[in-house]
């Protein structure tokens, strides 16, 4: 074999390896994202869930009574009030963002809060279903926003 012929091999044999050691790195890069997104949407269920306790047909059976402004918030939110208080839109913005302290979602070091690198907060819109727009009457639709770190 000639010296050309080596360094030929070589170029190749380099080539394959940083072709093979791309596909590895990105296909894990791919896998965390994916594991992040996953749990990014378990976090908006589990809200959703949460946020079912709070609506009702019958004042005695939700966890809201009218007229009493500390019952009904929920403790991740840092927002006063009850959490399906809702106005016209853009909604009422409810910050939940102490939900992703912890988890894998959170910026290392950094607080997650609405304006921040990481947050988690949900919009309600008072929609009216035929009895008025009034918190107490009114249909919700509750908007999710996520941010996170990739």
């Amino acid at each position: 074999m000639s010296l050309l012929e080596v360094v030929i091999a070589g170029l190749i044999t380099a080539m394959t390896t940083a072709a093979v050691f791309s596909v590895v790195l990105s296909s894990f890069v791919s896998h965390e994202r994916a594991d992040k997104r996953e749990l990014a949407g378990l976090m908006i269920k589990r809200a959703q869930k949460t946020l079912m306790g709070y609506v009702s047909a019958v004042p005695g059976e939700a966890a809201y009574m009218p007229g009493t402004p500390q019952v009904g918030r929920w403790p991740a939110s840092a927002t006063a009030g009850w959490s399906l208080r809702g106005g016209g839109s853009p909604g009422v913005r409810h910050d939940i963002s102490s939900l992703l302290i912890g988890t894998d979602l959170q910026v290392p070091g950094v607080a997650c809060a609405w304006g921040q690198t990481c947050h988690f907060v949900y919009y309600v819109i008072n929609q009216n279903c035929g009895l008025g727009t009034g918190d107490t009457v009114a249909c919700k639709q509750v908007i999710f926003d996520i941010r996170y770190a990739n």
